[in-house]
């Protein structure tokens, strides 16, 4: 589970900025938003408003990136292949020296231990190497090192065992050790990789407007997965849904063969079955059918990150959705950004959940939580102070302006 991570440098985000799951409070009436953590409590949920530009996506994509980075870089890069990192620009003007940070607070299940771990993971990168890379963990109150990295000098904590120099030998500049550790026996270096690797959900954006081949093999290969997906379908109202069909075609690229798969919706009216291909069901099916693994994998301990979760769906529906990932979750998170406002009232967040991007007069986004604010009453509707500019994040239009230019007329 993620504590806190904290990202720096990288895209809108100039000085470290940190989004934490870690409450300000605890309410046992609230019992069904934490994940208990031999007594550590732990939040699900995380929740970012902000005005347009202002940044809240760049904070959920550099989650996304350097998960993504920290894990499967040793697979994705090639010896100096550029570093697909993007840094923070406003104040710098040779932007491949700019180093981006990131930091990662989080606790994995040590099955040698009977208990959950605290690790810190810190990564700083440029888009031509790694600068530094560290890893330490709690296994009592004080923190021991792992391994400490700078360029490709790699020191190494007593409590790591193994052949150390098989990752020497073959790590590269610009892959992390947590990745390439998934090749070694190096356990509790390897321990990580698999736990981030098989906690990492897709990163779910508001544009696809498509269902992932990775999604459907899961529908064609899942019968448990394909019913809870139809049911889905069914008692959320989008029409009376009996099955997602899924068919198969084999493709040849560059000389190698590609399964590929179509998916067909099956409605059934008036005793007749109608099947109908993806392309034309609504955008409403289609997001809902990507919020399916969210759901269905609420049980496992995963991390699902949406952009935009409000896209396409009905109010109803979209609480619906947060309300059973709230409930089914035992040890999973979710990160999402949004713009609904009636969120904030609808009683399915608490203020340690909610977070508001706003942006800097040097364009360096910034996030704050509404537990950050002081001498807000429990009982007070927090749409109102949103709209009312209690915590920023709102859009400055200038109305009159607009009209000036729309309407003026050619000289």
């Amino acid at each position: 589970m993620i504590l806190e991570y904290s990202v720096k440098n990288t895209y809108s985000i100039g000085e470290k900025q940190t989004i934490s799951f870690e409450p300000t409070i605890f309410n046992e009436n609230d019992a069904l938003h934490y994940i208990d953590v031999d007594g550590k409590k732990i939040l699900k949920l995380a929740c970012i408003y902000g005005a347009n530009a202002a940044g809240k996506t760049n904070m959920a994509i550099a989650l996304n990136f350097y998960l993504n980075f920290m894990t499967y870089s040793f697979y994705s890069m090639r010896p100096k292949t550029e570093i697909p990192f993007v840094p923070y620009c406003f104040e710098n003007e040779k932007i491949e020296d700019v180093n981006g940070e990131f930091e990662l607070v989080f606790y994995i299940f040590n099955s040698d231990e009977g208990k959950f771990i605290k690790y810190n993971y810190f990564l700083k990168l440029n888009k031509k190497q790694i600068e530094e890379e560290s890893l330490s963990y709690y296994p009592k109150k004080l923190p021991r090192l792992v391994f400490k990295r700078l360029g490709q000098k790699i020191e190494w904590g007593p409590s790591v065992k193994g052949a150390k120099k098989s990752i020497e030998d073959i790590i590269l500049p610009n892959c992390t050790v947590i990745s390439a550790s998934s090749k070694t026996n190096l356990n509790l270096v390897k321990d990580v990789f698999f736990y981030i690797s098989n906690r990492i959900r897709k990163y779910i954006n508001p544009f696809n407007n498509r269902v992932s081949q990775t999604l459907l093999e899961k529908l064609d290969t899942d019968k448990s997965f394909n019913e809870k997906a139809t049911g889905l379908l069914s008692l959320a109202d989008f029409g009376s849904v009996s099955n997602i069909e899924i068919k198969k075609e084999t493709k040849e690229f560059d000389s190698q063969e590609s399964v590929i798969r179509q998916a067909s919706v099956v409605h059934k009216y008036n005793g007749k079955k109608f099947a109908l291909p993806l392309g034309l069901e609504s955008a409403g099916t289609l997001r809902i059918l990507e919020l399916v693994e969210p759901l269905i994998d609420s049980s496992l301990s995963s991390m699902s990150i949406i952009d935009e979760l409000e896209a396409s769906l009905h109010q109803d529906l979209l609480e619906s959705f947060l309300r059973l990932f709230i409930e089914l979750s035992t040890n999973s998170q979710l990160l999402f950004t949004t713009h609904n406002q009636e969120l904030l009232d609808s009683g399915l967040l608490l203020d340690d959940e909610v977070w508001f991007c706003y942006k800097t007069d040097e364009g360096n986004s910034v996030y704050n939580s509404i537990s950050d604010y002081s001498g807000i009453r429990k009982e007070t509707s927090r749409k109102k102070l949103y709209q009312a500019g209690k915590f920023g994040a709102l859009p400055n239009i200038d109305i009159q302006s607009l009209k000036d230019l729309f309407y003026a007329k050619k000289n």
